[in-house]
């Protein structure tokens, strides 16, 4: 029956690739298909003398020539090994674009098949797949080429992906076209959309406008282009803030930047010009932000940048710390701990966002003068939960909602004299409106240190000092780096 099936592919116009495909069998060989085929004895058909093949210059009427010789052998010499090169990568993987007339040719031969060949296919036919066939006759060839070795693309960060072009496909797709009036919500705007209209057709509808054998291609597949991708990769580690007049990252109003700088362009800056990485290739994350006019001290804020498309994928320590070394000349942010790390971890720094506590020191101001009996209502008073509107500084940009906060730990204490100052340290929940705990938002924080002490409070500067997620690990060269530099402020 194998026999059968495979000659008659051949006579429809297939190659001798996907004349296999459809006999199902996973353990084919198709970098030596001529030895599977002597070995299941393909050759001949029943006691027939064996079955002499003369090669033929048409395209797959299936594959439309991606599998045959010269279509493979054009596909490997388009690859430019200089652009690979660019990449730091000892292996590769690689995935292909196929038009969707392929799709419509396979679907008319996965119907014709189990029309004619019933016993053989009592199930549904699961032929090897056109992009799984093309890669396992494709991979040796362009390792060869590029001289990396081939990795399965669940554990290769590096593809070499080739999009193909089918000067037809328009033309055999009208097919679908005419499908899709009669299928309700019939939509052409992807391969997974023409599949799904395929599925869902009847194959006596189908063969209503498909009635012929498969038409032999008369061009063969091109090669539109090749695309050399790296997926993202990511450094981590904490930044400090020194700057009352910095944001975090790019502060545009009405297009127009409002700050000069921020935390971000320092650090891309610097990525940019030690090792080359565009701009536009960088992303920038944290775990939670300060405002423009409050500090970050203490070990810093954990945060991470995504490289995409990455061409240097290996970073040794000594590039970390002279790295850290030119962002650190700005004076105006100090960063410390940068590190590669997996994707697998930057969960840790949302999980963070939520279940961090986070340490401050504020400078306050009240209406009168502070007495030290009012000190100690602060310091006596224990833990907090607070019940925040969202603050009229922020409505514009976020929804309006109570939020109960934890206030954990206060200490406040006197500022020598200043008879209106006094000093206030907190530790706090993740998401705690700081400065509204401390003037109160016009009563929109309930307790407010203005309740607790019975007095109008306003604050003055606020600093973080302490970020409590042990995240990303402490790096002692960059430890050591950092004690240094803080000795000589």
């Amino acid at each position: 029956m194998e026999g059968k099936i495979y000659h008659y592919l051949l006579d429809q116009g297939c190659c001798k690739y996907c004349g296999l495909r459809y006999l199902q069998d996973r353990n084919i060989d198709f970098k030596n298909v001529n030895q599977y085929i002597e070995k299941k004895n393909l050759s001949t058909i029943d006691t027939e003398e064996p079955v002499v093949k003369q090669p033929k210059s048409n395209p797959c009427c299936l594959c439309l020539g991606l599998l045959q010789n010269c279509v493979i052998d054009d596909t490997v010499d388009r690859i430019v090994v200089s652009e690979v090169q660019k990449y730091d990568t000892k292996v590769f993987t690689c995935s292909i674009s196929i038009p969707p007339a392929a799709i419509v040719r396979e679907h008319a031969m996965r119907l014709d098949l189990r029309q004619k060949f019933t016993e053989f296919y009592l199930d549904d036919i699961e032929e090897i797949p056109l992009n799984k066939a093309w890669k396992l006759i494709i991979k040796d060839k362009i390792s060869e080429k590029l001289g990396i070795a081939f990795e399965n693309s669940d554990i290769c960060n590096f593809s070499i992906n080739v999009v193909m072009d089918y000067a037809d496909n328009d033309q055999e797709i009208r097919i679908v076209k005419q499908l899709s009036e009669k299928i309700k919500n019939g939509d052409l705007s992807s391969r997974k959309a023409i599949l799904s209209i395929l599925s869902n057709c009847m194959s006596e509808k189908f063969h209503d406008i498909v009635k012929d054998p498969l038409v032999i291609p008369s061009v063969y597949l091109t090669c539109r282009r090749i695309d050399c991708k790296h997926n993202s990769i990511y450094i981590a580690g904490r930044y400090c803030k020194f700057s009352r007049e910095l944001s975090q990252s790019p502060w545009i109003v009405d297009g127009i930047k409002a700050m000069d700088t921020s935390v971000e362009e320092l650090i891309f800056e610097q990525i940019n010009k030690v090792f080359s990485i565009p701009l536009t290739n960088l992303k920038f994350s944290s775990s939670g932000r300060e405002d423009c006019d409050v500090r970050c001290l203490g070990k810093g804020r954990p945060f991470y940048i995504e490289i995409l498309d990455p061409k240097k994928t290996l970073f040794t320590d000594d590039e970390f710390r002279k790295l850290e070394s030119d962002i650190n000349k700005s004076r105006l942010i100090e960063v410390r701990d940068l590190q590669s790390v997996q994707r697998s971890e930057l969960g840790k720094i949302k999980e963070g966002e939520q279940l961090k506590t986070k340490e401050y020191i504020a400078l306050c101001l009240t209406k009168d003068t502070i007495t030290q009996e009012q000190i100690d209502k602060i310091n006596n008073y224990g833990k907090i939960t607070l019940e925040q509107k969202t603050p009229v500084r922020v409505l514009h940009r976020r929804p309006l909602a109570v939020r109960k906060k934890n206030v954990l730990r206060m200490e406040a204490r006197l500022v020598p004299d200043k008879t209106k100052l006094f000093e206030l340290l907190l530790e706090t929940e993740a998401g705690t409106y700081v400065k509204e705990f401390v003037h109160g938002d016009f009563g929109r924080t309930k307790p407010s240190i203005g309740d607790i002490i019975g007095d109008a409070v306003d604050i003055i500067a606020l600093d973080v000092i302490a970020i409590h997620l042990d995240w990303p690990k402490e790096i002692k060269a960059s430890n050591e780096m950092y004690i240094e530099h803080a000795s000589n402020e």
